[in-house]
């Protein structure tokens, strides 16, 4: 299998690629690129609403998870910057930065006792993703 990323391309190569493609269509396998890379990590960032990344960086210092009291304590708002992140991923696709149906990098934990509750017991970001959006913030 072969994978290429092509960025800055002229309308014109554009056209003549997505041409060449569709030819080949029946032959190919093609799938949007959803990983989240530093690249992505820093525009999010740049993209985001103060709160939003806020939000990010007390989950980075957290290592991967925050509880929401402690989110709490330190006078923290929990819907604004999750409807954030989401608005946030949502510019992103307008603005060609990254596919739709990226995955967010940060989420909320429901927990597992009483799912009907849903009262949010904590936010998370998925383990792989921690290292990247810690170079994003750093870099």
């Amino acid at each position: 299998m072969v994978r290429f990323v092509i960025e800055g391309a002229s309308p014109g190569f554009e056209e003549k690629l997505l041409a060449l493609i569709a030819e080949h269509a029946g032959e190919l396998t093609i799938a949007a690129d959803r990983e989240w890379t530093v690249e992505r990590a820093k525009n999010f960032l740049r993209l985001a609403t103060p709160g939003a990344r806020v939000l990010l960086h007390d989950v980075l210092a957290g290592g991967g998870y925050r509880a929401a009291t402690d989110l709490r304590d330190m006078g923290r708002d929990l819907a604004g910057p999750a409807i954030a992140v989401t608005k946030t991923l949502t510019k992103g696709v307008a603005e060609g930065l990254w596919p739709q149906g990226m995955p967010a990098p940060v989420t909320p934990d429901y927990g597992r006792e009483k799912p009907q509750n849903k009262r949010v017991e904590g936010y998370r970001m998925s383990d792989d993703l921690v290292p990247i959006f810690t170079a994003a913030v750093e870099g």
